[in-house]
């Protein structure tokens, strides 16, 4: 009896431990990589989220325990701004629908930072973090490229393929008319971090979700046409006629107010007393 009571805890690690390490002998290098892969976009997803929540509510705090989608869809704490909840709402299954991105096709090392980079990049997530400062918002990015890196450090590349494969799967799609995937997400990555024209801070507006769509130009500069410069030309004359009528015309009338305020503040002159004639007066001279 005292030896099966001694045994009883070695039982329960040995009942514990043996299904991990089933798991793990079963689970192959790409099913790994695809759970890498859906855990790193939740974190990329609740890192966002954290952010934009700590910004609007200065007194709040993200829970840190919200690191699924369903933990964060179940999150109610939006003192005063069902706008703000309803954009959460809407942003939290949109980002869920990231992690259907890696898994089919190419399951490479290459795919899986590609897939995660389009993330920082994706219209979704540039709508979302725009209520954000632009020094913020580089900070944001910058994190999340650091979350992406340690997610590519664990990956599991013994199931990647040769690269002669490779070089054979690029040889058969045509070549595009611009730059390369690879080096158009990498110049996506660098213009939504050095946002040359940051947006203004607004506050967030109840937005539907197939609103999320709408492009939001990073690298186009402004264009002006005829009417930016008549608004400037007519902002210009405003402009001159207000200091005329500053410097000229109010001057001369507050004059001419004056003038006319001492002239009525002067007695006015007395009247001449008229000569008083006498009575005439006719005596009967007979």
């Amino acid at each position: 009896m005292l030896q099966f009571r001694q045994l009883l805890p070695l039982f329960l690690l040995l009942w514990l431990v043996t299904p991990g390490i089933l798991q793990a002998q079963t689970e192959t290098p790409a099913a790994a990589n695809k759970r890498l892969f859906d855990r790193t976009i939740d974190e990329l997803n609740f890192r966002t989220m954290e952010t934009v929540y700590d910004k609007s509510f200065a007194r709040g705090k993200y829970p840190a325990a919200l690191r699924t989608a369903k933990a964060r869809r179940e999150f109610n704490n939006f003192p005063g701004r069902d706008d703000l909840k309803q954009l959460f709402l809407n942003y939290n299954g949109i980002a869920e629908r990231y992690k259907s991105r890696f898994g089919k096709g190419r399951t490479d090392l290459v795919e899986f930072e590609k897939q995660l980079n389009a993330v920082l990049v994706d219209r979704n997530f540039e709508f979302f973090i725009r209520v954000l400062p632009r020094d913020e918002r580089v900070a944001l990015i910058h994190s999340l490229q650091r979350a992406i890196k340690q997610g590519a450090a664990q990956f599991n590349a013994s199931e990647d393929p040769a690269p002669e494969d490779l070089a054979a799967d690029a040889a058969a799609v045509p070549p595009a008319d611009g730059p390369t995937t690879a080096s158009s997400t990498t110049s996506s990555s660098t213009a939504a971090v050095e946002d040359p024209q940051p947006q203004p801070e607004v506050a967030v507006a109840s937005v539907p979700a197939a609103e999320y769509a709408a492009p939001r130009s990073l690298d186009v500069a402004p264009r002006h046409d005829w009417m930016d410069y008549l608004s400037l030309m007519l902002a210009g004359g405003s402009f001159l006629l207000l200091l005329y009528i500053i410097t000229s015309v109010l001057p001369d009338l507050r004059q001419r107010l004056d003038g006319q305020y001492e002239a009525d503040e002067q007695p006015a002159p007395r009247p001449r007393k008229r000569a008083v004639l006498p009575d005439d007066s006719y005596a009967d001279d007979e």
